[in-house]
């Protein structure tokens, strides 16, 4: 698992420490998202048989502006509005080739997106399931919950990991 977290985060970092011009506030940002990713704990995925609500219209990010949507509902782990402003800039340079091994994903409540998502899967190691996250909603837990579900019964069958959120 320790690998497949690291292959995941060297992936991440790749679109800023690779570009060739990256922004000094998309490198803020970078640094933000790793500073929070080292405090994160990872295990085994616990499934759930339960009914799902169905609430989210999940899509797979394959433009630039499902990629803005995505970045927007995960910047809200953030609680400072510059910390965000960061992170958002880092995670619109997320860019994809056809063998990626992340896949994003937004999930739309009532037509606005509401929760993001990220299913990482290296062949060798195994699936992880992170970087999910819900707008501050009534229902905020539940569409976590929903988005997780959606991804683990997207994940191949490999080893299924997921962020233990808190």
């Amino acid at each position: 698992m320790k690998q497949l977290i690291e292959r995941k985060n060297r992936w991440m970092a790749s679109h800023i420490t690779e570009a060739e011009f990256p922004t000094p506030l998309s490198e803020q940002g970078l640094a933000l998202y790793q500073d929070a990713q080292a405090s994160l704990e990872f295990g085994t995925c616990q499934t759930s048989d339960s009914p799902n609500t169905d609430s989210l219209t999940i899509y797979p990010v394959d433009c630039h502006p499902l990629t803005i949507r995505y970045a927007l509902v995960l910047a809200n782990r953030w609680q400072d509005e510059s910390d965000k402003e960061a992170i958002i800039e880092y995670l619109t340079q997320i860019m994809f080739e056809d063998a990626s091994p992340a896949q994003l994903f937004v999930g739309f409540l009532k037509g606005k997106p509401a929760a993001c998502g990220m299913l990482f899967t290296d062949h060798e190691h195994g699936s992880l399931i992170c970087d999910v996250a819900a707008l501050p909603l009534p229902n905020q837990q539940q569409l976590v919950t929903e988005m997780q579900q959606a991804l683990a019964a997207k994940a191949s069958n490999l080893p299924l990991y997921c962020e233990q959120l808190k």
